[in-house]
């Protein structure tokens, strides 16, 4: 096609306004230039599927690679530095694809051409050049792969450069073990005296993190005196990480007849096992098991079950969830050692004694505190000292050294946690790999890490889920493979940490894209080639904070902060050299006013500026069409968000203060149906920002706090359809107490039509926790003790005008009840515990009763029995209550105080405290 026949066409195809447009731009440059700009903008949309196509073949180059990262952490500097550009590459051409993305979705163009058109209306000339070049590279790399697939070949390098798939023994040598002793003899009793309650073999297994002594202490169990008695044959099978169920089934028929096996098929070798297992009660340790396919297990087992009745199968494995596949009647969680523990084994594997030589006991001793808990990490440090005896010096490097810097030919530690990366799918050792972000014990929140992964694409859509539950099933598997570990903190509340040893190992995986900064001065300078940065702080110092055009390839930037810092800047220019920024992390810096250059940040999906100083948000922050998460906790001077935010259509999570001082939502907020959690919906006194906002928002799940509702009346509170919010978890539903001095015909036609809002904000049947707060109705609608509500805790506190208690003794759910500062309620009654027969607040547990200074008695009449289950009782500053029911006083931990006309007679133990 000659240029100018070129040139004709793409004026037919596009209209001579946008062709004209672009050509004279190129024309600067010469026809002939433009006429070649013009073809690559022709032909782009066919080099994007070409460059989306290689992008897929490159990922599945970097997923081969990563399923051994021995060789790149031992092997060549080649394929390091090779590692290294593909996946930097492969980040920037996701990059370009994404921005790519965004200019076709904001453009409104519609197919074909879509790509061509928008490159045009827009001015985009340079990006089919940027597309032809990341595609040009890609296959470079690509084809560098190859030669180094070659030259490893030529010199005989198996791929997986070691042998990481090593068999186990069954024998030990019992006197080197250490602090297990106790566990054994609790594991066997139970073992042993366990009966099948089908067929004839049952499962134990023993779970725990690589390193931590699972086949050791199946070899103290295989090895027990009374296990020995018990059973007429004894199998030992090493499984590993390649589930073969061939090899595994011939290993076992090898371990029971002491003979090799030759068969080939799988039937044949299951028909000779069950012939040969038949009439012995057999015992079989399958060590280092890791399918988690209850199929494969189905298969295996099928030979096992002509054992005879009591036969036993024991499993060790790194996954929980084999533990659940294989069917377990007791799974046993293997616990870490003390540091006495670790220090007693690591001087088992010296060659020279330690006592008597107490500066470099108290060395060792130190060290000892590296292993954290894990057998393998005291023995490897143990013979790393046995090599260097009297030397202070050495013993002090080791001392001061990461363990995976200490010698490669000594370091076992490292080959064994790396196959439990190994075994996770591209996705999960992503979603490790972001979490070397994070400090050593931090304690992990689930719902956040996980906002933290979908804003930076780890979590892949599946029809029928939601990117969130799909996440978190991403961190249940981290948790299920010992990645991470469940505690309880100072409030009793379930955390989530990650093994020092796990976290450098993620930080070791992760090098060549995440950095971590600790502690810096108050002038915090962004760091250049990286994608994700955290910073760390425990300093109350100012912070400015300014990037470079270095810096443009950062897609993460996490501040994490122990304090609040005072007085912090953003530099004006800081968000023009972070274009690529997917997740933005400013809590806790002192921020006073933001920067309203937010329209840079086009590729933004997680935001965060909780526990600043900020009073409202610049409107460039309604430009980020890609958001899913905006957190605003705490930030009690925030009064107003944008007019716009309407815009954020893709917004998911929106995170506000309940206590904060927001006025009213902003304007047709109602528009935001993709929103899964919002914390408070604050409303206002026009429709526009009123209660009926949010009707379409069916999606919202989790707790909702409805503010303002004293200028809601009683229709806008049907049309809020509440009735559909099957996922909310707990409502709360706050009102602003009448001024005094109202007339008396005003405060009745107020608190009738305030009954009328209250029996309209019916919520979804499925709602679990209910908090009202300053009602200032005088009567209860009657969903509140509907017989199909699941109500676990109902919260009334500032009810001024309600004079009795609503009848809940039928809700069989209920667990908690707290009512405050009601005070026209002078008595508690029969009617309180309901009609009917049948005990009355059956899963009661918890019962609080505060600053009701107008009760005067409390008294059950009825026959039935009721709160069975009331475990704790509190009632304080009641100064006119004279009387209670006597069952409320049997409680170990009933607390009464401020209650001095409380007269108790039937039980003179309890103290009253006046």
């Amino acid at each position: 096609m000659g240029e100018s026949s070129f040139v004709s066409e793409l004026v037919t195809k596009f209209g001579s306004t946008l062709f004209n447009s672009a050509l004279d731009r190129l024309a600067s440059f010469g026809i002939s230039y433009a006429c070649d700009e013009l073809k690559l903008i022709w032909d782009v949309d066919d080099e994007l599927r070409k460059l989306q196509r290689t992008m897929l073949k490159v990922q599945d180059l970097v997923d081969h690679v990563e399923c051994c990262p021995l060789r790149l952490m031992w092997g060549s500097k080649a394929w390091k530095l090779w590692f290294t550009d593909l996946k930097k590459l492969s980040y920037d051409a996701d990059s370009l694809v994404d921005y790519i993305s965004l200019q076709i979705s904001t453009s409104g163009s519609a197919r074909p051409a879509k790509l061509r058109k928008t490159i045009l209306s827009s001015f985009e000339i340079k990006l089919p050049h940027e597309i032809n070049v990341l595609q040009i590279k890609l296959e470079s790399l690509a084809r560098e792969m190859k030669s180094l697939l070659k030259i490893e070949k030529m010199k005989g390098m198996s791929p997986h450069c070691h042998n990481i798939l090593s068999s186990t023994s069954s024998l030990i040598d019992d006197r080197k073990v250490v602090g297990r002793a106790t566990d054994i003899q609790h594991f066997v009793f139970d073992f042993l005296n366990h009966e099948p309650k089908m067929g004839n073999f049952s499962v134990a297994s023993i779970v725990g993190m690589a390193g931590i002594g699972k086949t050791t202490f199946a070899r103290l169990i295989y090895d027990d005196t009374s296990v020995n008695k018990s059973f007429d044959k004894k199998m030992w099978v090493s499984v590993s990480m390649k589930f073969d169920l061939i090899r595994i089934t011939k290993s076992i028929l090898e371990a029971l007849t002491g003979n090799s096996c030759t068969l080939s098929d799988l039937n044949s070798v299951q028909v000779l096992l069950q012939h040969v297992i038949r009439g012995f009660k057999f015992l079989l340790v399958l060590d280092d098991y890791w399918s988690e396919n209850q199929d494969d297990w189905d298969v295996l087992s099928l030979p096992l079950r002509f054992g005879c009745e009591g036969s036993k199968v024991i499993i060790t494995t790194r996954s929980a969830k084999v533990s659940t596949a294989v069917k377990s009647f007791k799974t046993y969680n293997l616990k870490h050692l003390s540091d006495d523990e670790c220090w007693d084994l690591m001087k088992q594997k010296m060659f020279f004694p330690v006592e008597g030589q107490e500066y470099l006991e108290s060395i060792g001793r130190e060290i000892s505190k590296k292993c954290k808990g894990l057998p393998l990490a005291a023995e490897m440090l143990g013979s790393l000292l046995s090599n260097s005896e009297c030397a202070e010096n050495e013993w002090h490097c080791i001392l001061k050294s990461k363990l995976w810097d200490l010698p490669q030919e000594k370091n076992d530690l490292f080959t064994v946690l790396m196959l439990s990366y190994l075994h996770l799918s591209p996705q999960l050792q992503k979603c490790f790999a972001y979490c070397s972000l994070f400090p050593q014990n931090h304690e992990f929140e689930v719902e956040e890490l996980v906002l933290l992964w979908m804003a930076e694409g780890f979590i892949q859509p599946v029809e029928g889920w939601r990117l969130e539950d799909l996440g978190r099933r991403c961190f249940n598997d981290l948790y299920s493979r010992s990645f991470l570990q469940a505690a309880k903190n100072s409030r009793n509340q379930i955390i989530y940490k990650m093994h020092d040893l796990i976290h450098d190992m993620a930080q070791l995986i992760s090098a060549d894209i995440c950095f971590q900064v600790m502690n810096m001065s108050d002038c915090y300078p962004l760091f250049g080639d990286t994608y994700h940065l955290s910073m760390l702080r425990d300093s109350m110092q100012p912070i400015h904070l300014r990037a470079s055009q270095e810096n443009k390839k950062l897609r993460t930037f996490l501040m994490i902060s122990k304090r609040s810092a005072q007085a912090g800047q953003l530099n004006n220019e800081l968000f023009a050299h972070l274009k690529f920024l997917r997740v933005l992390d400013l809590s806790r810096i002192g921020l006073t006013e933001l920067i309203d250059s937010f329209d840079h940040l086009k590729f933004l999906r997680y935001l965060n500026l909780s526990e600043n100083h900020i009073s409202m948000l610049p409107k460039s922050v309604c430009t980020l069409m890609a958001l899913q998460t905006l957190k605003l906790k705490n930030c009690h001077q925030l009064h107003e968000l944008p007019e716009d935010t309407k815009n954020l259509s893709d917004l998911r999570h929106l995170d506000l203060d309940i206590k904060g001082q927001l006025i009213a939502m902003p304007p047709h907020f109602g528009r935001l149906t993709n929103l899964q959690s919002l914390s408070a919906f604050i409303v206002g006194i026009r429709e526009e920002n009123g209660v009926t906002q949010i009707r379409n928002m069916d999606l919202l799940r989790g707790s909702l706090c409805i503010k303002n509702l004293q200028v809601v009346n009683g229709l806008d509170a049907t049309r809020a359809k509440l009735h559909n919010k099957a996922f909310l978890d707990k409502l709360e539903l706050q009102w602003v107490p009448l001024t005094s001095g109202a007339q008396q015909d005003t405060l009745r036609q107020t608190q009738n039509e305030q009954c009328r809002v209250l029996s309209n904000l019916r919520p979804h049947e499925n709602l679990k926790e209910l908090l009202i707060d300053n009602y200032c109705g005088a009567l209860y609608p009657r969903w509140f003790c509907e017989s199909n509500r699941k109500f676990t805790s109902i919260h009334l506190q500032g009810l001024k005008y309600c004079a009795s208690l609503p009848p809940l003794g039928q809700l069989h759910c209920l667990k908690s009840f707290y009512i405050s500062d009601m005070p026209l309620l002078e008595s508690i009654g029969d009617t309180f515990y309901g009609t009917g027969n049948g005990m009355k607040f059956l899963s009661l547990v918890s019962f609080e009763v505060r600053s009701m200074t107008g009760l005067l008695s409390w008294v059950y009449t009825a026959t039935f029995a009721s709160m069975p289950l009331l475990n704790t009782f509190t009632i304080h500053d009641c100064p006119n209550l004279t009387s209670i029911p006597a069952n409320l006083m049997s409680h170990d931990n009933s607390n009464i105080s401020g209650c001095s006309n409380l007269q108790i007679t039937t039980l003179p133990s309890i103290e009253v405290i006046s």
